[in-house]
């Protein structure tokens, strides 16, 4: 069973050596009801609305089984919220999860629409040498979620899955450098171009042309 453990928001705005100057990412978890709205939580705060937030990355989802392999590679255990989630659960690999599966909890209801990408903020963040390549040679990106029906959550709620879509790419095929010309035909095929988060629509159209 997938249950949602912790919801996280910005604990503080942090200056930042990049283009944006200023940082959300430093997230910690709250206690009781968090309103999660069309774009972002309530409490949450994002700065660079470039790569942050919007339809496509309203929520970001790690789970414990993912962070455990993170933690591993670091030798450390950061807390939860550390690497900028707003969701932490437990029960299952976001690795295995697919583009456009869709998680109820509470009256929330989310789908999946790409992996997270490991960017300079993220390297600044860790201070670790080489972060970006290591985190991605792990293979364990987490997701990035649309917010289908907005409404409210908190820490402890089950995780229902109510839709698994039959095209079969996971968030770790979407992760790789290039995705299986199949399963980019079946995505394109399965959603309208509107549908699909542009970074995604342009991998799945450059698998398919190859």
């Amino acid at each position: 069973m997938i249950r949602l453990e912790h919801v996280c928001v910005v604990h503080q705005v942090l200056p930042d050596a990049g283009r944006v100057g200023r940082t959300g990412i430093d997230k910690r978890p709250v206690d009781g009801p968090v309103q999660v709205g069309p774009r972002q939580l309530a409490g949450d705060e994002i700065c660079d609305t470039t790569h942050h937030g919007g339809r496509f990355r309203a929520v970001y989802v790690v789970s414990d089984e993912d962070a455990a392999v993170i933690e591993t590679e670091l030798s450390r255990t950061p807390p939860v919220g550390w690497l900028g989630e707003n969701f932490r659960v437990s029960g299952v690999s976001m690795s295995e999860v697919l583009l456009g599966e869709r998680w109820r909890v509470g009256d929330v209801e989310i789908s999946f629409t790409e992996p997270r990408v490991p960017c300079s903020t993220f390297q600044r963040w860790v201070q670790e040498e080489s972060w970006v390549r290591r985190f991605a040679d792990l293979g364990r990106p987490g997701g990035l979620a649309e917010v289908i029906r907005p409404g409210t959550v908190r820490a402890g709620l089950p995780v229902e899955v109510v839709h698994r879509p039959a095209h079969g790419l996971t968030i770790g095929e979407a992760f790789r450098p290039s995705l299986p010309p199949d399963k980019a035909a079946a995505l394109l095929a399965t959603y309208a171009p509107e549908d699909i988060q542009p970074d995604m629509l342009r991998k799945a159209r450059a698998a398919v042309a190859r």
